[in-house]
């Protein structure tokens, strides 16, 4: 149980910028006897596992962590304020946490585990909450923190118990777990076996357009495409944005959560005196004595390394004295002058001789000064998941809200209206405020311009986890320009369109012949022969970029002698495989290990939910009141939490 707390508090701002007080993950066990007046326990279980049951004060107290962590993520106040369907999917979450914890206790009793008195002693007295100043446990303080949390030193005992028992079944499963070789050589084939490519390309240009277009032809293809020819359509449009950057920046971190995570970062904002190193030590005394001379005479630390490869060298930029691994050194090093060659002095490594180049004074950074950075980090850091979980409340909004301007100020949603085209620019010609990133601006402009005038709007899922909703509340279409005024424009587009039409031609014809034999014999004697590029070596862990994505794949996809034609953005491709072979053996190790990380991870990541399932399978729930579960889901709360502390 205590695990669990662990890893709650570890994956929380609130926990990482406390991580060292352990004794915090006591607190969501700190409830009190809220549902003592419930009953005995044959009236007062929520669910029964075996021998052991689960009681109201078990789930009240869990909950009591994890309905304000929940708020947090959020961005409410507290936990009073979470929707009801979001409570209780967090309370049947916890519910079976619980029943999993009781599970893993059941096997360890089945087992004959029995954790000894003395390992409960060393573990209680390891706690840090626990040491007096001097780092040393101290028996007041540990009763003093079990009063402040509210909970006995026998329930204590208990949970480290209980720890104790978790850690010794859990801990280490799935280390043993090993990828199979015979799997490991086919992924590795699969991802680095090399294919090797006759490949040709012929831009849409290289077609060759016999004569200049009649009126007549230039007229047809004006009537064609008159999506070609119109004005720019403009649209004007409200828009809700929700990213993690503008939900960060409605994240609430109390000062004193500020002022944990300043003390834990103390070396980054009390930085001691720092110098710059370079050192080389030698074996041999006179080495050194002529090193340094050269060196004195140059003063060119590359120069210096060069002529003495068989020296240690090492540079060291702005260490701190503590972080230089010899004391003898570090005493040597900072006493020294800064630019003057220094040695050689006899250290236990060798006759040293050195450089200061750079020496930075002692600074300190204070909490003011450091506050709205560590702000920031937290912010930042949190911004992702209160962006996940506010997801349900900014549907909510965008539902009740047909003009977008009913969203709460809370949420972190960035409003923004404007009218603007298809490529995103205003009527002034300049690209328009959207929020976001370059690839959201984007969605929300295709998403502007594909959605009807006056339509409800709807939340749309944006990339890298954001979401957006727009309302098109005018259309300006573009209107056909007159034929006189764009007959340039249709000469240039007719051409473009010829000109590619005989590409398709002549690269079909190509084709043709490459599937009676090979690329390379059927471009004998023709002129594209000399765009022909032969051996072109590619795997999926080595893809040749100049090469479109679409050709890759197909690529994959041929068998060795066969050939292939595609279209790409700005040109026809013909594609021969004339061999394949196996990877380069300087992939083989890296790729191999990645590979087999990756599924090992796949595995044991795996592992917990079967055990789960089987835990559950050898001792099934027996009682399940749901009643009392939602009794403790209803009363618990912020101030009842409080109130029993």
């Amino acid at each position: 149980m205590i695990t669990t707390l662990r890893h709650l508090l570890v994956d929380s701002w609130a926990g990482r910028a406390a991580a060292i007080l352990i004794f915090l993950a006591f607190i969501g066990w700190g409830v009190g006897d809220v549902y003592s007046n419930m009953g005995t326990s044959g009236s007062n279980t929520i669910v029964q596992v075996g021998s052991r049951s689960i009681t109201p004060d078990d789930l009240a107290r869990a909950l009591s962590t994890q309905l304000p962590a929940a708020a947090q993520q959020m961005g409410l106040a507290d936990a009073s304020h979470l929707p009801d369907g979001t409570k209780q999917q967090i309370a049947r979450q916890v519910l079976h946490n619980l029943v999993i914890q009781n599970e893993v206790q059941l096997a360890g009793e089945r087992a004959g585990m029995n954790v000894p008195d003395e390992l409960i002693r060393k573990e209680i007295f390891a706690i840090p909450a626990f040491h007096n100043a001097a780092g040393q446990f101290d028996r007041a303080m540990l009763n003093d923190r079990l009063t402040r949390i509210g909970i006995t030193e026998k329930r204590l005992i208990q949970m480290i118990r209980e720890d104790i028992i978790s850690r010794g079944l859990l801990q280490g499963m799935g280390a043993s777990v090993q990828a199979p070789t015979s799997l490991m050589d086919r992924l590795f084939a699969f991802n680095a076996d090399q294919r090797v490519l006759d490949v040709l390309r012929v831009p849409f240009t290289a077609g060759t357009v016999a004569a200049a277009p009649t009126d007549e032809q230039l007229h047809r293809y004006y009537d064609n495409h008159p999506q070609d020819f119109r004005t720019t359509e403009y649209r004007h449009a409200k828009m809700v944005v929700m990213t993690a950057d503008s939900v960060a920046k409605t994240i609430e971190v109390p000062d004193d959560v500020l002022h944990k995570l300043y003390d834990f970062q103390a070396r980054t904002y009390n930085v001691p005196e720092t110098r710059t190193l370079q050192v080389l030590t030698f074996q041999d005394e006179a080495k050194a004595n002529a090193a340094a001379t050269a060196w004195r005479n140059t003063n060119a630390w590359d120069a210096i390394q060069k002529a003495y490869p068989d020296a240690a060298a090492v540079a060291l930029p702005h260490v701190r004295q503590s972080d230089i691994p010899s004391p003898e050194l570090a005493k040597l090093t900072f006493a020294a002058q800064a630019n003057q060659i220094t040695g050689p002095t006899k250290t236990a490594a060798g006759w040293v001789v050195f450089n200061i180049t750079d020496v930075v004074a002692p600074h300190q950074t204070s909490f003011e000064q450091a506050k709205n950075d560590l702000r920031d980090q937290v912010q930042k850091q949190e911004a992702p998941q209160a962006l996940q979980a506010r997801l349900a409340q900014f549907q909510d909004a965008i539902a009740g809200s047909t003009t977008l301007e009913k969203i709460p100020s809370n949420l972190g949603a960035v409003p923004a209206a404007g009218s603007l085209d298809a490529r995103g620019m205003t009527q002034d010609g300049v690209p328009a405020p959207i929020p976001g990133d370059a690839n959201l601006r984007q969605s929300i402009i295709q998403h502007i311009f594909s959605q009807k005038k006056d339509a409800q709007p709807v939340v749309v899922n944006g990339p890298d986890g954001s979401a957006f909703a727009v309302a098109v509340d005018e259309v300006h279409p573009g209107t056909l320009r007159p034929f006189t005024e764009v007959r340039d424009q249709v000469v240039q587009a007719w051409t473009a369109d010829q000109q590619r039409h005989a590409a398709d031609a002549r690269v079909t014809a190509l084709f043709t012949e490459a599937k009676k034999g090979t690329l390379a014999k059927a471009l004998d004697n023709q002129p594209e022969a000399v765009n022909l590029r032969k051996n072109v070596a590619v795997s999926r862990v080595h893809p040749d970029q100049s090469l479109p994505q679409n050709v890759l794949r197909a690529a994959f996809g041929l068998k060795v002698g066969t050939t292939g034609m595609y279209e790409g953005p700005d040109a026809f491709w013909l594609v021969n495989v004339t061999a394949q072979k196996p990877g380069d053996a300087g992939d083989s190790q890296s790729l191999r290990h990645d590979l087999d990380t990756q599924y090992v991870q796949s595995l044991q990541a795996d592992i917990p939910m079967a055990l789960d399932a089987a835990l559950e399978k050898t001792v099934p729930v027996s009682h399940m009141n749901m009643n009392l579960f939602n009794q403790v889901v209803a009363s618990t709360s912020p101030a009842a939490a409080n109130g029993a502390q």
